[in-house]
């Protein structure tokens, strides 16, 4: 008789450090949660006068890059190789970039401006390069949104080397014409689909060109809105709301969801009554802290931020979670909205000449940040794969 002995087979523990990094969702979403809480604070410094930086700089770059940037590139790196149906990105494409981002943002919000923007231009260029790479690559046929989305990462690293190179801030032309189109084209790919998925529902046969003709009108926002070209901004503000309007209103998205679906459908409610806000704002051409331009960063981008976050994070969790919201999660949501309302009010109450504005600008940047703390605490184990 012969006797087999079996060797018990010690798995090697892999250092923290190679778990951490071998998701790129982990990196950049953990570097946008803890810029979201520095630059606020940040902010609320610089509305009191206890440092005396650039407030643009703090606040308008620190959240378009330090935080939403950073977040949705994470999210690209993972879903541009699914929707092209190429290879994953290699951690040896995405890690040094990461670094480099971070230090050129830490870098910028400090005051040294000019070398942070163009080393941060530089790196984007070379993302860029990386996405252009997997799409070549990829073997699907349906490669649109991949390709807009990563041209719309050109477009908002080639204006950042234009603010630097003829010394003018375009935050708002960056806003409308790279971070509010970029969210939009991984808004209306992402959610129907979870949508239809969840509920079973068909999805809305969207027209040929919606993507292209939603782009243009919102380069042609940040244009107007940029270089205050009044009449063509009221039309491009009318034109705007009518097509985001048909939009959002056509989307079959609307019955009752379960809360980690349902904020995702929200971010549309909100992108349209920030649309109907810009267009009341250019026919009545009165400055209301920019009003509407909070309504779409809070409303639709922070919201999106917000549930794609937390889905992401339960997803591709080791061992994966199931994806759902618990209640500090449905906390979390409600805060959200919590604080899109409390920022309208501070618009209100500025147009009302009224003192309590600054009181409730200094509240909605406190909520801010006790989201994104609770954020932390909640998802801030796994996402650090700390387990």
């Amino acid at each position: 008789m012969t006797f087999h002995t079996q060797k018990n087979h010690i798995p090697i523990k892999q250092p923290w450090i190679e778990k951490f990094t071998s998701q790129p969702h982990q990196l950049f979403f953990t570097s946008s949660v803890l810029f979201a809480i520095m630059v606020m604070v940040l902010t609320i410094l610089s509305l009191n006068g206890t440092i005396t930086s650039e407030f643009t700089t703090i606040h308008s770059f620190g959240l378009i890059y330090a935080v939403f940037t950073n977040a949705f590139i994470g999210f690209l790196i993972t879903v541009i190789p699914k929707y092209t149906h190429s290879k994953i990105i290699d951690k040896k494409h995405y890690l040094l970039p990461w670094i480099i981002l971070q230090i050129s943002m830490i870098t910028t919000l400090i005051g040294f401006e000019t070398i942070g923007k163009i080393t941060l231009s530089l790196t984007l260029f070379y993302i860029n390069f990386i996405f252009y790479q997997t799409i070549k690559k990829g073997t699907s046929i349906a490669k649109k949104e991949s390709i807009v989305l990563n041209f719309l990462l050109f477009i908002g690293a080639v204006l950042l080397l234009c603010e630097i190179l003829f010394v003018q801030n375009l935050s708002q032309l960056i806003f409308f014409a790279y971070l509010l189109a970029l969210v939009f084209t991984v808004a209306q790919k992402m959610i129907p689909a979870f949508y239809s998925g969840q509920m079973s529902m068909p999805l809305w046969k969207k027209p040929k060109y919606l993507l292209e003709v939603a782009i243009l009108l919102l380069f042609s926002l940040g244009i107007a809105v940029q270089f205050e070209m009044i009449l063509f901004f009221k039309l491009s503000a009318f034109l705007s709301m009518i097509y985001f309007g048909y939009i959002v209103l056509n989307l079959n998205i609307y019955k009752k969801t379960p809360p980690i679906l349902a904020i995702l459908v929200l971010s549309f409610i909100w992108l349209e009554i920030g649309f109907v806000f810009l267009f009341i704002e250019s026919i009545f051409e009165v400055y209301s802290l920019k009003l509407s331009l909070h309504i779409f960063a809070i409303g639709f981008v922070t919201n999106l931020l917000i549930g794609f976050g937390s889905r992401v994070v339960m997803g591709h969790a080791v061992p994966a979670q199931k994806i759902f919201a618990d209640k500090i999660t449905i906390f979390l949501f409600l805060l959200t909205q919590i604080l899109v309302l409390s920022r309208v009010l501070a618009s209100l109450f500025f147009v009302l000449e009224s003192d309590i504005f600054m009181n409730i600008l200094y509240f909605s940047s406190f909520i801010w940040i006790v989201l994104f703390i609770i954020w932390t605490l909640r998802y801030g184990k796994i996402l650090l794969r700390f387990n």
